[in-house]
């Protein structure tokens, strides 16, 4: 049984997981316990974290800083002092029929998509069980069926 901490915001949910429980292991073989029903979890590797957006439209990846007025809903500061490399607009995940696209926002240190980095302001596949480097900051993306 995995002890999990939630916090509620207006953009995403935040799940914090015990050390091993989201392995790469375990996210890659596609655990059904782990794919959000109604949504699109991006777990941070390295904390064993998971950001959980239910998006309504397109919806932002990077880093806010205080007093930010739009900030991104999947916010890579509250992640520790990693985020330094996370641009505060660094990429936009957009819906599309069956799943979601991603597009770099000619972020200051880039996005890479399993390796590969993004030519920016080019729209992407972004299947579930993709790996993203943001940054320095790693995140397996995962969602169910749409």
């Amino acid at each position: 049984m995995s002890m999990t901490k939630l916090k509620i915001g207006p953009e995403a949910i935040t799940v914090t997981l015990r050390t091993g429980d989201v392995s790469a292991a375990v996210v890659d073989s596609m655990e059904p316990s782990l794919i959000p029903v109604d949504g699109v979890s991006f777990y941070v590797l390295r904390l064993g974290k998971a950001m959980i957006v239910h998006p309504e439209g397109d919806f932002f990846i990077g880093r806010s800083v205080s007093n930010d007025q739009w900030p991104p809903q999947i916010n890579l500061a509250e992640m520790d002092n990693f985020s330094a490399s996370v641009s505060r607009w660094h990429a936009m995940i957009h819906p599309v029929k069956g799943g979601f696209e991603i597009i770099d926002l000619f972020s200051s240190n880039g996005t890479k998509l399993d390796g590969r980095r993004l030519i920016p302001n080019k729209a992407y596949p972004l299947p579930s069980g993709a790996e993203l480097s943001i940054g320095r900051e790693r995140l397996k993306v995962i969602y169910g069926p749409i």
